[in-house]
């Protein structure tokens, strides 16, 4: 064995939890649809999407001391740090603000989908997004809404989704 000191970088660390994070999340799935039938798995993984979307927001917030947010700029900026710390660094999107009241998550390239269509299940499998990002702005104390008019089904791999937020 040797006794060669090797330590990782802090970019290495973040991207193998990362990576064990979406592995988790993949193999859970896969193993709850193999053990109770797609439509339990799906209702399950919708529910911990929900619950997880509200933690892992607070906890965001909370690690940062962000205050309230106050105006779509605000609400930006924080979206800017949730998405690059929450997303794989295959996820390609894009982040704009359309009006004082609407925000544009363009989702260029999904992660999700891509595995989801590896595994052949793009007809059935229901995406989350809506149910996630819904939550943030539960999270976030904020009233508004997600709008997305694409599913799994329909999206191939892209996809925008508008909040709309009432100030």
């Amino acid at each position: 064995m040797s006794t060669k000191h090797i330590e990782l970088t802090p970019q290495q660390r973040e991207k193998v939890l990362r990576d064990i994070w979406v592995s988790h999340d993949a193999r859970w799935f896969l193993k709850s649809i193999v053990e109770l039938g797609f439509d339990t798995a799906t209702k399950l993984n919708l529910a911990v999407i929900k619950s997880i979307g509200k933690t892992e927001i607070k906890q965001l917030v909370e690690e940062i001391g962000y205050g309230a947010i106050k105006d779509i700029e605000d609400f930006k900026a924080l979206m800017e740090i949730a998405t690059d710390l929450f997303f794989p660094e295959e996820h390609k999107y894009e982040l704009e603000i359309l009006d004082k009241d609407s925000f544009l998550g363009h989702v260029l390239e999904c992660y999700i989908y891509k595995n989801v269509n590896k595994a052949g299940i793009t007809d059935v499998h229901q995406c989350a997004a809506k149910m996630r990002f819904d939550s943030w702005l539960e999270a976030f104390g904020l009233e508004g809404e997600t709008i997305t008019e694409k599913n799994t089904n329909n999206c191939y791999g892209t996809c925008k989704i508008i909040f709309k937020i009432k100030w």
